[in-house]
């Protein structure tokens, strides 16, 4: 390919990044809510926006679950996208006011009596859990992979996104993000000074990991039980919560479920697992993952 074709693309790609990723999503700086969210939905139904990873999305969905209205099902996808990237500016820039006005707690809510692990996956709009944690006197350390510009293959707007999107994360839990590789020593330390730990677990194991099979879609799939594995090997108390949109308000819905039983490995497995087969129930498009589900099923 020609210099100048690969020029076009490679900025092709970062005026997109910009779009998708700071300049619609940030609209909600300037935006009273209720408008804000009106004018995400209006542009939820232009399949244009994140086009092709919403294309990826419908596609796995559809070799899963029965999917009766693609259309509906892709603008509902897009809507999610749009309010979890728009949470980052939201989060930068509005106060716990907002989130009491907008954001309810159901179910029991956080422990409040030790430090806990919080898992959760992607699915909804989580972001505001921190925030949520944070009002309740809770300081949360937040488990992540690495980024580095390779991790973004040249792609610069949706790099320096994520380097932002972590430092709010690391200000809102008002902890350092614990790097994964090599992190169990941090993780209980952690927990030690009376942190918390919040983590997703909802991603494919990758070659040579230690991971655990769980009934997922009617199906064997697998996780990895790094996670499990500590806090059944520690004693360490587990909640599951997530975070779900109303698509026609836009008001925020915190669930936390638990303390989860922990006494194996395997039956701490199966309780995330019903959380997560829940959560997609209720709202198939919020999980962003969708595009890496056939991975569950290869071990």
């Amino acid at each position: 390919m020609a210099r100048g074709a690969r020029l076009f693309i490679r900025l092709r790609q970062e005026f997109k990044d910009l779009l998708e990723l700071v300049l619609f999503p940030g609209i909600a700086i300037f935006l009273p809510w209720p408008w804000c969210f009106r004018f995400y939905r209006y542009l939820s139904q232009y399949s244009w926006l994140y086009g092709e990873r919403t294309a990826q999305a419908l596609a796995a969905a559809q070799s899963i679950i029965p999917v009766e209205d693609p259309v509906r099902w892709c603008a509902a996808y897009r809507l999610i996208q749009l309010v979890d990237h728009g949470d980052l500016y939201l989060s930068l820039f509005r106060s716990d006011r907002w989130m009491r006005k907008y954001l309810e707690l159901t179910g029991p809510g956080w422990p409040g009596n030790t430090p806990f692990l919080a898992i959760t996956f992607h699915w909804g709009t989580g972001l505001w859990s921190l925030r949520h944690l944070r009002s309740q006197g809770m300081a949360a350390a937040f488990l992540s992979v690495r980024l580095d510009r390779n991790t973004f293959a040249r792609r610069l707007v949706a790099y320096y996104y994520s380097r932002l999107r972590i430092r709010e994360v690391e200000r809102v839990g008002s902890a350092p993000v614990i790097y994964k590789g090599g992190s169990v020593p941090r993780l209980l330390e952690a927990l030690r000074q009376g942190k918390s730990v919040v983590a997703l677990i909802d991603v494919p194991p990758g070659e040579g990991n230690n991971c655990l099979p769980i009934p997922l879609f009617q199906r064997q799939a697998w996780w990895p039980s790094g996670l499990v594995r500590l806090a059944v090997s520690e004693g360490i108390p587990v909640v599951a919560f997530t975070v779900s949109l109303d698509h026609e308000t836009g008001r925020r819905y915190l669930k936390v479920a638990g303390p989860l039983p922990a006494r194996d490995q395997r039956q701490l497995m199966e309780a995330l697992a019903g959380c997560f087969s829940e959560a997609i129930a209720r709202d198939p498009p919020a999980w962003h993952f969708w595009w890496l589900v056939q991975g569950f099923f290869k071990q």
